[in-house]
């Protein structure tokens, strides 16, 4: 009867010990898997980034050109091994004060501003606000992301793809939310998914 009394609580208590261990086991480290650079060649070079926005953009968002590469270049720098900016406040004003740096080619632009790489970034989409219901807030920035070398100055992009962003990804933002909380949490989010392009990463698996 003593042997009774005294294994039927251990048990109980070990019954207890498992249960308080499951949240740990459940809710442990999320399973992830590598994914490579598609594009690892930004590595040790010299950089500049050009935003391209079309006229109607830039009247709504005087300073998205600056905005933008000031974000992509601050992840790209966290994430890509001995890479180099050109300054984007040093490309953003040679953009204002040559009207027709984007009917020339790219590559002879990067070497102007003294870059190895020019990280082209045309801008096909950016708006703060659901297209069918312009009271609810929902950020978009899709874009054309290309690379050129500046020694190749008439060629081809050495890279091309797209990136396509939407903050928040499930509905529109929550009540109370600003036009500029909203548009700074998406260009948070599209220099992430621009600069996944150019290192490697780990991501979950599903």
């Amino acid at each position: 009867m003593i042997a009774a009394a005294v294994v039927a609580p251990l048990l109980a208590a070990c019954v207890g010990c498992q249960a308080l261990a499951m949240p740990f086991i459940m809710f442990g480290e999320e399973p992830t898997k590598p994914v490579a650079a598609e594009y690892p060649h930004l590595e040790g070079r010299k950089v500049a980034i050009l935003v391209w926005a079309d006229n109607d953009t830039l009247f709504e968002f005087r300073n998205v050109q600056l905005e933008l590469s000031e974000y992509v270049g601050s992840v790209l720098k966290a994430n890509v091994k001995r890479i180099s900016l050109v300054p984007s406040r040093t490309v953003v004003d040679y953009q204002r004060s040559d009207a027709d740096w984007d009917r020339r080619p790219p590559a002879e632009v990067g070497k102007q501003l003294d870059a190895e790489r020019v990280l082209l970034i045309e801008l096909t989409q950016y708006t703060t606000r659901e297209p069918t219901s312009p009271h609810l807030y929902r950020g978009r920035i899709s874009a054309n992301v290309k690379v050129y070398d500046t020694a190749l100055a008439d060629s081809a992009p050495t890279f091309r793809t797209t990136v396509e962003t939407v903050y928040p990804p499930g509905a529109a933002a929550e009540w109370g939310s600003s036009d500029t909380s909203v548009r700074d949490a998406a260009m948070r989010t599209f220099a992430a998914d621009v600069s996944n392009k150019f290192h490697d990463r780990r991501v979950k698996v599903k």
